[in-house]
């Protein structure tokens, strides 16, 4: 599923119009965002948990030209989901 099928299911389940789903959708990505940017982690009940993570600098090589290499540090995102969640999949 993509953003706009997201959307058009949104929008039937709601009765709102495409552009309040589009606008809420939006809305709700950039608060989480903006929320790991800081370092903290989202939670939303009954589904999961947003988490920044950091993969610290390390070694690597290029495997075309073996050369030795540092790898910088990444900040990632983790998402685990609840229980809660993944019972209702089953």
């Amino acid at each position: 599923m993509n953003k706009d099928e997201l959307i058009d299911f949104a929008s039937r389940r709601t009765r709102l119009s495409r552009k309040d789903c589009l606008n809420c959708l939006n809305a709700i990505t950039e608060l989480i965002g903006e929320v790991l940017k800081r370092g903290e982690s989202v939670k939303i009940c009954g589904f999961g948990k947003f988490e920044p993570k950091i993969r610290h600098e390390r070694k690597g090589i290029n495997p075309q030209t073996l050369e030795k290499l540092i790898i910088k540090q990444k900040v990632y995102v983790r998402f685990k989901s609840f229980e809660k969640f993944d019972k209702s999949l089953k």
